[in-house]
């Protein structure tokens, strides 16, 4: 499971979380009952739209903008926005507390099907509407990462 590092931009609380395992601490700043999600990118990639590839993750803590978190993809969000189809990576952070989180089979026993990220998705970037289309794969994930980690070589010309 390849790890990488997600710069994040802004976090919200999330009804994301298990039943039978451990919760956030009710004085978080989540203020929901479930782990925060932050909205980031995944830093030295580049994606078909020239950005970095654009990422949710699920978080212990919530994270201020700008914070760096060590992370692996689980699932790919296919999303569209009422003019373009976006990706969105889905990743978890890279702490105990999700060592059982890693792949979209997972997700519904965290109630971090679709819908719940893209209720996050919608509190993270109010300005914007998205509809989820469909939902990948870990491997699928793993594939954009690593196109776009590629890409971003080649145009800096570190690809050896």
């Amino acid at each position: 499971m390849p790890h990488i590092t997600v710069a994040v931009e802004s976090t919200v609380g999330s009804s994301i979380g298990r039943n039978d395992g451990p919760v956030p601490d009710e004085s978080d700043a989540t203020g929901r009952g479930g782990w925060p999600v932050g909205k980031g990118c995944v830093e030295d990639t580049l994606g078909t739209d020239g950005r970095p590839i654009q990422t949710m993750v699920l978080l212990q803590e919530p994270a201020l903008p700008g914070d760096e978190v060590a992370a692996w993809p689980v699932a790919v969000l296919h999303l569209n926005d009422g003019r373009h189809d976006l990706d969105e990576v889905v990743c978890v952070a890279e702490v105990e507390s999700f060592v059982d989180l890693v792949d979209t089979t997972d997700l519904s026993r965290w109630h971090a099907e679709p819908a719940a990220w893209a209720s996050a998705l919608g509190r993270l970037t109010p300005e914007s509407a998205y509809q989820v289309t469909g939902c990948g794969s870990r491997k699928e994930a793993d594939r954009l990462v690593a196109t776009a980690r590629h890409s971003f070589l080649q145009l800096t010309g570190c690809l050896e």
